[in-house]
């Protein structure tokens, strides 16, 4: 899918800590969203989170449009300040 004026990138957290909780897309201080690339390693675990696996974007669109490939997990945040890192499939996307 492409999309082509996203609003909103959001989900739901589900943990015993954050269970119900909304988590969004929010820009960081440099007001760029950030998203890790998926690098599987050799023993399946996931590199995602290292800092040499990380895109920058300036729009949600562009955020949207890189997690539609399903490649991309992207960082959310609750109010508490939580992070959670999300794939395409795990997000609803406002447009």
């Amino acid at each position: 899918m492409k999309y082509s004026k996203v609003s909103k990138i959001w989900a739901v957290g589900t943990g015993k800590k954050n269970n119900g909780r909304e988590f969004t897309a929010k820009h960081d201080a440099n007001k760029r969203y950030v998203l890790n690339k998926k690098i599987p390693t050799a023993d399946k675990s996931s590199q995602t989170n290292y800092a040499e696996n990380k895109v920058y974007v300036e729009t949600l669109t562009e955020a949207a449009n890189l997690l539609a490939t399903n490649e991309y997990v992207i960082n959310l945040t609750c109010e508490e300040g939580t992070r959670a890192l999300r794939s395409y499939n795990k997000v609803i996307i406002e447009e």
